[in-house]
């Protein structure tokens, strides 16, 4: 009965992904691999994809300090940038002016096709073979994020492959959940950090460099799943809600337009 609005409803689901985020929606199992060996084997394969020639080698990022920290976590997890959590890229458009990297089979997004809800809409162009090698291709799992103007911080998970314009960023997660990444990305207090983090006034921008530079908490891959999956079932208790609610405000409207019709 808290709940009687909209906007109290969508509050409700921000804070559930808060909540998620700082460890406190599941319980934490000390039988998990604790987020610290998850680090060592995300490494690892970075590791492997270099030595293979499928990576770039990448400078360090900034070790983390106390101060930088927004909120505490449990023991079996670790603060992270947002780049050691995967692969980062940002997206280029080919030259338009060439007919052969248009109206292929690829599908080509902006913000545009990035909606408020995650979702990933159709696109308005789309690329051939040749036009993508000119631009950045995003695979089932990535997840990408509007990284200027007044829709900054709007982020979905690609479920088929896609490419994507430069003012989109991309994570490739690796041995990390893709799921959990989206939820962590959405929530209330990386949000905020883009928004921090951000230059231009009238029309906020924020770079690769910065956007990987930003903070994030990993909990044990285990522990993400159990996160995932709690996550869902409360937003689809907040789906049902929103449906009663307009359910009855539809009820309303019928009842009063009735009452009117009666009365003339």
């Amino acid at each position: 009965i808290l709940f009687t609005t909209e906007q109290s409803i969508d509050q409700l689901k921000q804070t559930i992904l808060q909540l998620a985020v700082m460890g406190e929606l599941v319980p934490q199992n000390p039988n998990d691999e604790p987020a610290s060996v998850l680090l060592e084997r995300i490494a690892k394969e970075k590791a492997r994809l270099v030595k293979d020639g499928k990576l770039k080698k990448q400078d360090p990022l900034r070790e983390i300090s106390e101060e930088e920290k927004p909120f505490g976590q449990p023991e079996s997890w670790e603060w992270i940038r947002l780049g050691s959590a995967g692969i980062g890229s940002t997206g280029k458009t080919p030259g338009t002016s060439n007919p052969k990297y248009y109206n292929g089979e690829i599908p080509f997004i902006g913000p545009g096709q990035i909606s408020t809800e995650g979702d990933i809409t159709e696109a308005d162009k789309t690329l051939t073979m040749e036009g993508c090698e000119y631009s950045t291709i995003a695979e089932p799992g990535d997840i990408l994020m509007v990284c200027i103007g007044g829709s900054i911080g709007k982020c979905a998970i690609v479920r088929s492959k896609i490419a994507f314009n430069q003012q989109i960023n991309c994570i490739r997660p690796l041995i990390v959940d893709s799921i959990f990444l989206n939820i962590t990305m959405k929530a209330p207090h990386f949000q905020t950090a883009i928004l921090n983090a951000a230059t231009g006034s009238a029309t906020p921008i924020i770079n690769r460099s910065k956007w990987e530079d930003l903070l994030i908490p990993l909990p044990p891959l285990a522990e993400q799943h159990r996160i995932v999956a709690k996550v869902d079932e409360l937003m689809a208790l907040c789906d049902k809600l929103k449906a009663r609610l307009q359910e009855a405000q539809t009820t309303q409207i019928h009842l009063a337009n009735a009452i009117i019709e009666q009365a003339v």
